[in-house]
Order: C-alpha cells, then sequence, then structure tokens
C-alpha cells in the first residue's frame, strides 16, 4: 500500500475513535457494560444514610409522643385528696356571743404583775357579763417549749363561765382553752398577745355537769401568768 493512502487510513481510524470514545463512556457510567449500578461517591452515601436515620427517629418520636385527646372528649382530673377530718364538737357544751361584752376590755393596759393585772382585767368586765370570780386566781410560769398546763373547771348545768388570763411582757402569746371532759375544745382564745379571753366577746355554757378543764399554753417567750375563771347562771 502506497505510504500516502495507509497515512488516509490511519487517520480516518483515529478520527472515528476519537468519536466513538464518549458514547462508551457514556454507556459505561450507566451501568450497560458493568450491568450494575453505578457506585456511589462517598458523600452521596453518607447523605443518604443520614437521611434513614433521620426519618428513624422522627417516626419514635412520633410514637413516643401522647395522642391528645379527641375533641369532645374531657381528660380524666387526678382524684383529690379528701378533706382532714372535723374536730368533734362537745355535746355537754356550747359558746354564746355577747358583742357588748367586746368592748368591756377595750381599755385594759397590763402593768407588769400578772395577778393584779388579771384581776383588773376580769373585774371590768363584771358589770356587763354579771358573773362572779368562781375560785382564786390560778398562778403559773410556762414557755413555748413546755407542754400545756391544765386547771380543773368544775362546769354546772345551765351555767357559762369566761376565763381571763394575763402573763408578763416575756410571753408574747399566751393560749387559753377550755376543754370539756370529753377532751373536746369548747372554745379558745384567738389572740396573739400576753392577754387571753375566752370568749373574748362572750362564754362557754355547759348544758349538763362536767369535770372540764381550763388549758394554758404559751406560743411564743416566757414567764408567769396569772387567770381567772368567772361564771354564772345561764
Amino acid at each position: 500500500m502506497p505510504h500516502s493512502t495507509r497515512t488516509q487510513a490511519l487517520s480516518l481510524i483515529f478520527v472515528a475513535g476519537a468519536a466513538v470514545a464518549p458514547f462508551a463512556i457514556a454507556l459505561g457510567a450507566c451501568g450497560i457494560f458493568g450491568g450494575g449500578k453505578p457506585a456511589e461517591s462517598a458523600p452521596a452515601a453518607k447523605a443518604a444514610e443520614g437521611e434513614e436515620a433521620g426519618a428513624a427517629e422522627s417516626a419514635s418520636a412520633a410514637e413516643a409522643t401522647p395522642t391528645p385527646a379527641a375533641s369532645g372528649e374531657k381528660a380524666e382530673k387526678p382524684a383529690e385528696a379528701a378533706p382532714p377530718p372535723s374536730a368533734p364538737s362537745s355535746t355537754k357544751a356550747t359558746t354564746k356571743n355577747e358583742p357588748a361584752w367586746a368592748t368591756c376590755h377595750e381599755k385594759f393596759k397590763a402593768k407588769g404583775n400578772p395577778s393584779a393585772d388579771v384581776a383588773a382585767l376580769a373585774k371590768g368586765c363584771a358589770k356587763a357579763s354579771k358573773m362572779k370570780l368562781i375560785g382564786k386566781t390560778l398562778t403559773g410560769k410556762q414557755s413555748d417549749a413546755g407542754p400545756p398546763q391544765s386547771y380543773p373547771l368544775k362546769a354546772d348545768a345551765n351555767h357559762c363561765y369566761r376565763v381571763f388570763a394575763q402573763a408578763q411582757e416575756s410571753i408574747k402569746n399566751l393560749d387559753v382553752a377550755i376543754k370539756d371532759s370529753a377532751g373536746n375544745i369548747v372554745a379558745q382564745d384567738g389572740s396573739t398577745s400576753p392577754t387571753a379571753i375566752v370568749l373574748s366577746d362572750g362564754a362557754v355554757c355547759f348544758t349538763a355537769k362536767d369535770a372540764a378543764t381550763v388549758v394554758v399554753s404559751v406560743g411564743s417567750g416566757s414567764g408567769k401568768y396569772a387567770v381567772q375563771i368567772w361564771g354564772g347562771a345561764n
């Protein structure tokens, strides 16, 4: 074959190969020659794995989230605690209120001697209540760390009683209560001072004879105190 003819043939073969090469590369990328799926790049594979993990977490969260109550349905309320039982009332005594009795001790001022002070306190209310001193003045010493102290009250049927108490200034809160023989509190003072009256605007009245008690305690402080019990027919 002449040299010029051979040169032309080689040129045609080279041109044809160059033209076919891009198609062969594209077919190989599509998996025609490999018989399989083209390999994914590392970043693409990681992104796919991340999307699958995110979908799984979303599904788990949806299962864990409680389903809200359907419209029209009432949510269940927690059970309410039962109220504490009320203290039993006395079957032997009641209280009566006399508003005028609240004014007889409004101007009272203690002078530092519990026995003299309580006598003056009670005497100032004698005209309004028309009661008389029962027994003698009771005295004692008490502190907020000590137990309550009790004094007997021999109550007669159809009689009313009023208790006056005064403490030294070192006792900031003197507390007084009247209990019946069953231990029920019939009445107690509501003050937070060294002066206590049961009742400040009334009295405790017994419907039957009873061995009642007057209970003295200290809410704050310590020192001496004095008590007088006054009574009369109802």
